[in-house]
């Protein structure tokens, strides 16, 4: 009669790690549909856009329900095995989601403070969220280096080199929705 028992404890044990284990593929698959969701909302699509993924996520989130009901029953035809916690489980399913693994990207609200590469913002212009698009163009700095080599004699084309280099010229970033001029990042 003990064996049996163990047999059975033993049966469901597997069966709470094999539900355990689905659950978590549900709720990676289930966070991996959020953040597309938020990602899609984020870059102007509409609702329309990203209903299949709506649709799957309702359809993970009632998964995860009936696989709670059933860790629920497993749990209750174990004969005194420990009764494992269930943070989902009470009178609706509530998610308590791990933080991402990554941080969070910075937005820059004040386009005065925009560095020299591509960044987040929100543009002023059309209000949306953006990484902004950046265009080099030769600025004071360019000329003046351009000057000074051709007084120190590199007159051989030498004197064109800042023409060249990125890191010489000024940097202007644009909004790749309405294409309007956000900000100069001149070179000093």
């Amino acid at each position: 009669m003990p064996q049996q028992s163990d047999e059975h404890l033993l049966s469901v044990f597997e069966k709470l790690n094999k539900l355990s284990f689905r659950r978590q593929q549900l709720m990676d698959r289930r966070n991996v549909l959020s953040m597309l969701i938020q990602f899609k909302r984020n870059n102007g699509q509409n609702e329309q856009e990203y209903s299949k993924e709506t649709g799957e996520l309702q359809q993970i989130d009632e998964d995860l329900k009936v696989l709670s009901d059933r860790k629920i029953e497993l749990e209750k035809m174990q004969e005194g095995g420990s009764l494992l916690i269930d943070t989902t489980k009470s009178s609706s399913v509530i998610f308590v989601d791990s933080p991402p693994p990554f941080p969070a990207p910075q937005v820059i609200l004040d386009v005065k403070q925009l560095p020299r590469h591509s960044s987040k913002t929100q543009c002023p212009f059309c209000r949306q969220y953006i990484t902004t698009e950046v265009m080099t163009k030769a600025g004071s700095v360019t000329y003046l280096l351009c000057l000074i080599s051709m007084v120190f004699c590199c007159v051989a084309g030498c004197c064109l080199i800042p023409f060249f280099v990125d890191s010489c010229k000024d940097v202007t970033h644009k909004c790749p929705k309405c294409r309007s001029n956000i900000n100069t990042c001149k070179k000093f």
